[in-house]
């Protein structure tokens, strides 16, 4: 594994984060939770919960951007399961002077609370970081991106259906996926070598190249045979029984020219649902 310019203090305590991670961005429902668990296969290459630290477009440390990072309990529960106590989290909001830092500290004392005194590389799994992703492409030059994209339609029929995330509101869930899309395209024009787009289904019909490709974009070695052909499903196009014909008209309308330019045929899946009919 390449770690050459993450260093230790030489105290016992965790090295500080360098700055070379992946963050893993898309829309929500794409398949992200999925390949972070699988990158945490990977020996020394460490991700905590979701962070959401560039979700929000506050300019850090200014007076309302105090409160998501103190006061959300989705992320007081994140950093619970992350072993970074409160009186840690306020210490690493103090010592920090904009995101950048703020993730790069939260890192550090995330490695601390794991026990991890070695070398070892780090990558940030918050799909809503996507709307901070032009900010850490300029406050981390060496850091990389995996997008990840999955069909409009699952992702929306998932939202709907809101086992995870719920958005009742159609438009809503089409904005979901096509702002994510949409922030992501403009960054990969402006960093294309820093920018890996993937699309979910790819991933799951084929695990152990799609994760050589994504540690390969990342620059993270690893030891053989750590993925498996049956680590993931074949996608169950949920779109099919969740969706009504309007609502899938909607997607398709709305999504439907984006998501050629991503390989996908929106139209042709709706022809195909009324010919089964």
């Amino acid at each position: 594994m390449t770690v050459q310019d993450t260093t230790n203090g030489g105290d016992g305590q965790a090295p500080q984060a360098d700055g070379r991670p992946l963050f893993i961005v898309g829309a929500v429902r794409s398949g992200t939770t999925l390949t972070r668990d699988l990158l945490r296969r990977v020996p020394y290459f460490i991700c905590p919960e979701e962070t959401h630290f560039f979700r929000w477009a506050e300019p850090f440390r200014t007076p309302h951007s105090w409160q998501p990072y103190r006061n959300n309990n989705l992320l007081k529960k994140h950093r619970e399961m992350d072993g970074v106590s409160p009186e840690a989290f306020e210490t690493v909001l103090n010592r920090s002077r904009n995101k950048s830092e703020l993730q790069r500290n939260y890192i550090t004392a995330f490695a601390q609370a794991k026990g991890i005194t070695g070398p070892y590389r780090w990558f940030d799994k918050t799909p809503q970081n996507v709307y901070g992703a032009p900010l850490i492409a300029m406050e981390m030059p060496a850091a990389r991106f995996l997008h990840l994209v999955r069909n409009p339609l699952n992702v929306v029929a998932s939202l709907v259906l809101g086992r995870q995330v719920k958005i009742p509101d159609l438009h809503g869930a089409c904005n979901y996926w096509i702002e994510a899309v949409q922030i992501m395209t403009s960054v990969a024009a402006a960093f294309p070598d820093r920018v890996l787009t993937m699309r979910y289904e790819d991933l799951v019909a084929d695990v152990p190249g799609a994760m050589g490709k994504i540690l390969d974009h990342a620059g993270v070695d690893a030891p053989g045979r750590l993925f498996r052909a049956s680590d993931a499903h074949q996608e169950r196009n949920l779109w099919r029984t969740e969706l009504s014909r309007a609502q899938t008209g909607v997607v398709r309308n709305r999504c439907g020219a984006i998501a050629r330019s991503f390989g996908y045929d929106l139209d042709a899946d709706l022809e195909q649902v009324d010919a089964a009919e």
